[in-house]
């Protein structure tokens, strides 16, 4: 199978791809701030750099141009060393596995009073957990709406010649009572899990697993559906630049990569990091509850709220941009998919607590992709996601965590081993591995982009020359 290498600027855009809000590239937003503010571009980026001691903004280091790049020296003295890693061009495989690896000594130190991944799981630091559902959805409906201008336009923004780091003028495709119920069943869904550690079960509902509460949903008329799926990753990050009469351009943001395979012009494959998880609908009388599973940036692997801003480039279920993997799991396989969830998230949990991991793990167990990866071998037999990159050595940590946990992870015990065992490893690729690999990349590709370098995926290359 042959792949094709695309142009310099791994974040262009296709004009003609259909979009029902403004977009524009995100060099040219770039250029376009900086000719706004009558600022060099030099001391555009000193004021970007100040700007990087916020967490969601640590993102821009990887995807920024490589002519923007922000040298180590522009950077706060915490970041220098990320900074450094950087500054030469795209990541790979290879270097995101060894980053992972080694993120205490690049980031700084977790705040030794932060909950650890144990405690967030246990949802021990928050207010405490309702015991039936009716409860939890008054607590929830008599909470006051949001503040209306949440999504206007911050002040200040013309300093930096519009660019702001957020997608200004998009909507939330739920209300914020439905997100805040949303985020609330993830934590009962946690807790439920999270009596496999204990000998006094929580409750809720007169159930004390995650799957005997579904199962309670299901009899009483609910519907319940899960499926993997794949998306462009951008860690939240968003952007927009304001027209110059009214109204909002929004800037798709990626993390570009290089893959480590070779394409058919002999050049190495770009592509766009993928971000994965499980989602899950569940469906009542005038209800929809929309949560993910996956090993994530929050502290944990478990559940969370799928409350993502609506970003028509990157996470729209109808329009392609979202890839569903394999068929939906539904009625008893979805229950038995739930006690499987409990057992990935008690061991990885359990680990990334006892050896106080940076943000509970994730990189280290892998990264979302390597949680749905997991999922994808143990119920299905197959990977079809990359890259995969949750090294040997975490692996077999993984695996005597099994063993000592004994009994609390017995039902799915020697499925989730074999599956350790037997996934791919994307760090170094040659031969059957990269022809494996360059399948896997396509599978999980969007259906549909803006991005030039996903369409050029898509489409099939042209035969070799003899």
């Amino acid at each position: 199978m042959a792949l094709r290498v695309v142009n310099s600027d791994p974040l262009a855009l296709a004009e003609q791809w259909s979009c029902p809000v403004p977009l524009i590239g995100f060099e040219a937003a770039l250029e376009r701030s900086v000719f706004r503010s009558g600022l060099s571009r030099s001391d555009w980026l000193k004021r970007l750099a100040n700007d990087l001691h916020k967490p969601q903004l640590l993102a821009l280091l990887w995807l920024l141009p490589r002519r923007w790049t922000l040298s180590p020296a522009q950077l706060p003295p915490k970041l220098q060393a990320l900074g450094g890693v950087l500054e030469r061009g795209l990541l790979t495989p290879g270097l995101l596995a060894a980053m992972a690896d080694d993120l205490p000594h690049l980031l700084p130190a977790a705040n030794p009073d932060q909950p650890n991944a144990l405690s967030l799981w246990r949802s021990e630091h928050r207010p405490p957990l309702p015991r039936d559902f009716a409860t939890l959805q008054q607590a929830v409906s008599s909470e006051a709406e949001s503040d209306p201008h949440e999504n206007a336009a911050p002040a200040g923004a013309a300093l930096s010649g519009g660019l702001v780091w957020r997608n200004v003028g998009l909507s939330y495709e739920q209300s914020p009572q439905e997100r805040r119920l949303n985020s609330l069943v993830a934590r009962v869904l946690n807790r439920l899990a999270a009596n496999r550690l204990s000998e006094d079960p929580w409750w809720f509902e007169g159930c004390t697993t995650s799957s005997s509460w579904l199962a309670k949903l299901q009899a009483s008329g609910w519907q319940a559906r899960a499926q993997l799926r794949c998306s462009v990753a951008s860690f939240g990050l968003g952007a927009s630049l304001p027209h110059e009469a009214d109204g909002w351009s929004q800037v798709p943001l990626a993390l570009p990569i290089r893959t480590g395979l070779l394409g058919a012009d002999g050049e190495e494959v770009q592509s766009l990091l993928p971000h994965s998880c499980l989602e899950l609908e569940l469906c009542g009388p005038n209800q929809l509850l929309r949560l993910q599973y996956y090993q994530g940036t929050e502290g944990l692997c478990g559940w969370e709220a799928l409350n993502d801003l609506q970003r028509p480039w990157q996470n729209d279920r109808h329009n392609g941009t979202v890839h569903y993997l394999g068929e939906p799991y539904e009625g008893e396989r979805l229950q038995q998919l739930f006690d499987l969830l409990e057992v990935i998230a008690l061991v990885h949990n359990h680990e990334a607590s006892d050896r106080q991991l940076l943000h509970g793990g994730y990189g280290s167990l892998g990264f979302c992709i390597d949680s749905s990866a997991l999922i994808q071998q143990v119920m299905e037999g197959r990977c079809q996601l990359f890259p995969v990159l949750m090294g040997g050595i975490w692996r077999e940590r993984l695996l005597r965590r099994v063993d000592q946990l004994g009994a609390a992870a017995a039902d799915w015990l020697e499925p989730y081993r074999q599956a350790l065992q037997v996934l791919p490893h994307d760090g170094s690729l040659h031969g059957s591995a990269a022809a494996s690999a360059k399948e896997r990349l396509l599978a999980c590709q969007p259906l549909s982009s803006p991005f030039v370098l996903v369409q050029e995926l898509a489409q099939p290359a042209q035969p070799e020359s003899p």
